[in-house]
């Protein structure tokens, strides 16, 4: 697989939105070895990790009727984690129970880690494309960061194809993907 990416000299973010194989179906398990694969492959400035549970007292519970606990989700994949920690880049963790991975337990986290180390620029990896990938695309651009979902490394957690291509239309439309960017001039092969 060749993964067009944004070359810039912006400092730079890699994003790992939800990939928590607890919560995902078989299908789409081979994304997470390709997320990896992609990890080792490039180099980022800074990593975040974030994973998400639904508790009875969050919005998913109260408006979607979803909920799941913290030990059901389970944590960031293991393989992956090990492989960002040996990147030896800064590493934030964020927990939330919401769409948008810049609107975790800890408020204003994400915001004041990407400030502290001058991130210009953000890539989007994980699930769900068409929900805590977009939300958190959305909040990362109205903030002012140069916003990309690697699309080829995003999906919904039961493999669902038409909220993926949904999903990608919305974001290509606004010129966030890495392949609606002009800058998406690096190559990547996994």
């Amino acid at each position: 697989m060749k993964i067009k990416i944004p070359h810039t000299a912006r400092r730079k973010a890699l994003l790992l939105i939800d990939v928590q194989p607890g919560t995902l179906s078989a299908g789409v398990m081979p994304i997470v070895e390709q997320i990896c694969s992609f990890v080792d492959a490039t180099e980022y400035d800074t990593y975040v990790q974030v994973s998400y549970h639904a508790g009875e007292n969050s919005m998913l519970a109260r408006q979607g009727h979803f909920t799941i606990s913290k030990e059901k989700a389970g944590g960031v994949a293991p393989d992956l984690k090990k492989r960002v920690v040996e990147k030896s880049r800064p590493v934030l963790e964020v927990e939330k129970d919401v769409r948008s991975c810049f609107k975790g337990f800890h408020k204003n986290a994400l915001q004041n880690f990407l400030e502290e180390h001058s991130i210009a620029e953000v890539h989007l990896v994980g699930y769900d494309i068409n929900d805590c990938v977009l939300a958190s695309a959305y909040d990362a651009i109205d903030q002012g960061y140069f916003t990309y979902v690697i699309e080829e490394l995003c999906h919904h957690w039961d493999g669902l194809e038409e909220l993926r291509e949904a999903a990608i239309k919305i974001l290509r439309r606004q010129s966030m993907t890495n392949n609606s960017s002009k800058e998406a001039t690096g190559i990547i092969s996994l």
